[in-house]
């Protein structure tokens, strides 16, 4: 497969095309499973928590962490030994997906708190916290080959930054910022090398690899936002 592209197909179709031990890095934010919160009073209508039902493909969460584990066993046959890995996740699955990580092969070795310095307000009437809190699995193919240290400061696993604003944002609901993904980009990868986001979404990881010199492969089902990506991609260029 053509590197440096997004393919409009299903994740599981490309990456069945894809080479064995082929990729250097996965990077991803697989949609995150929302359905059950549809039906809970007060929970439904509220945008902070459900932000992502149109991402919806199951029913069921056994039927979802199935899913997620094919999508995972495939990422991986085609990391190459040392690869290592990071997938956004929400509270309340990061356990069940460390599980399905160890299970397909790789070694679990952290979880980084996203901290959003900026996250939608909670409603007083429902008695909830703002939702100012994502995770990120780290994960690796053996012991990582790349490990670019940084100040001891920055190696921490907590990171704290806003949502998308201003002219970064597009019409993605769960777009993530250039400034989460960047950094552990940078510490797990070097220039030329291969890094694979099986859910492209919005496209940040193909901004944030040809921003650093990092080549990138990657699959979006919507076409939708595969012409996002074209137009960020494009503007990164100045075309």
């Amino acid at each position: 497969m053509t590197i440096n592209k997004v393919y409009n197909i299903d994740c599981l179709v490309g990456l069945k095309k894809m080479k064995d031990e082929s990729v250097d890095l996965i990077f991803t934010d697989p949609p995150y499973f929302q359905y059950r919160a549809k039906n809970v009073k007060g929970l439904k209508n509220h945008k902070d928590v459900v932000t992502e039902f149109e991402f919806d493909l199951y029913k069921t969460e056994e039927e979802y962490l199935a899913f997620l584990e094919e999508v995972v066993a495939e990422c991986f046959r085609v990391a190459k030994p040392g690869a290592a890995g990071y997938l956004f996740c929400g509270d309340d699955f990061v356990s069940y997906i460390n599980k399905i990580i160890e299970k397909t092969g790789f070694q679990f070795r952290k979880v980084i708190h996203w901290h959003k310095t900026n996250p939608f307000p909670a409603i007083y009437t429902r008695k909830m916290y703002s939702n100012s809190m994502e995770l990120i699995v780290h994960f690796s193919k053996g012991t990582p080959k790349t490990w670019n240290h940084k100040e001891v400061n920055k190696m921490h696993n907590f990171i704290e930054t806003p949502i998308c604003m201003g002219k970064e944002r597009k019409s993605h609901k769960t777009q993530k910022p250039l400034k989460v993904c960047i950094p552990f980009i940078e510490i797990s990868s070097n220039e030329g090398d291969l890094i694979l986001d099986p859910f492209m979404g919005s496209g940040s990881t193909a901004v944030a690899a040809q921003k650093l010199g990092r080549n990138y492969i990657g699959f979006e089902r919507s076409k939708e936002y595969c012409d996002i990506i074209k137009e960020r991609l494009r503007e990164l260029d100045g075309n």
